[in-house]
């Protein structure tokens, strides 16, 4: 089983699309996906058809339930939903001893190919515990200013993390989403990501596609949404690279 978490601790990068879209890809050539909400906001919930009045992913880290009371069965993957009152439950996760650890616990043992976690848009205790149970991490990242700067901060909390809690955690790679290398934003971040030795980016981009936009409002994914499209070829290459990475 390998575990990635999506993350970037800045909003409105392609996180949700990313994750929603690339577990489709897994299950399509045959892997058993669970998906991970960690957002207050559930979008990922929502996306995926989730029902996020019931049992959430909060309940299952403080111990209010157990993993098959929370687990929801699509016809593409698992999911775990996340809660509005998300944000609650990280309060109360932050004042238990060992909290970091809460859901590589509840992971153990589980019978998945790939498990995808949609991290917060922070790099609080939900996040820990994203990275503390995963292989390894994509972030995916958009042309703009500050986007650099946000980078530097989760590579530093993934060196923490892998040194005192998790050492087989890795950057998978940046994933670059609707990244304009026309604009100066995109050429400064471009060129600094080329030049940074701790970083490595996909080949693959994750091109600007209305269809991308709108697939998660029908609660579909872009390959049942449109499965033609530039966004569904981008996700498919991706989902090949995945594969290749991780040796599964």
């Amino acid at each position: 089983m390998k575990v990635i978490s999506i993350t970037n601790n800045k909003g409105g990068t392609g996180k949700t699309t990313t994750t929603l879209n690339l577990s489709a890809a897994l299950s399509s050539v045959g892997k058993k996906v669970l998906l991970i909400d960690l957002d207050a906001q559930c979008n990922l919930s929502v996306a995926a058809g989730a029902n996020i009045s019931g049992r959430h992913i909060g309940e299952l880290l403080v111990g209010e339930t157990d993993f098959e009371s929370v687990v929801i069965k699509t016809r593409n993957f698992d999911i775990i939903p996340a809660s509005r009152t998300l944000l609650s439950y990280e309060y109360r996760i932050n004042s238990e001893p060992d909290s970091g650890y809460f859901l590589h616990e509840q992971l153990e043992g589980k019978n998945y190919d790939f498990v995808l976690i949609d991290c917060p848009p922070s790099l609080g205790s939900l996040t820990v515990n994203a990275l503390v149970s995963s292989d390894i991490f994509v972030v995916p990242m958009q042309g703009e200013n500050f986007a650099y700067v946000g980078l530097d901060e989760i590579l530093q909390l993934s060196l923490k993390i892998k040194k005192r809690m998790n050492p087989k955690l890795d950057l998978g790679g940046i994933l670059l989403n609707k990244f304009d290398i026309r604009t100066k934003f995109g050429q400064m971040v471009y060129s600094k990501l080329l030049s940074n030795p701790n970083v490595k980016l996909y080949k693959t981009q994750i091109r600007q596609d209305v269809s991308l936009m709108e697939c998660t409002a029908f609660a579909q994914s872009i390959f049942e949404y449109a499965p033609e499209s530039r966004g569904a070829k981008d996700f498919e290459s991706l989902c090949i690279e995945i594969l290749e990475q991780t040796n599964i």
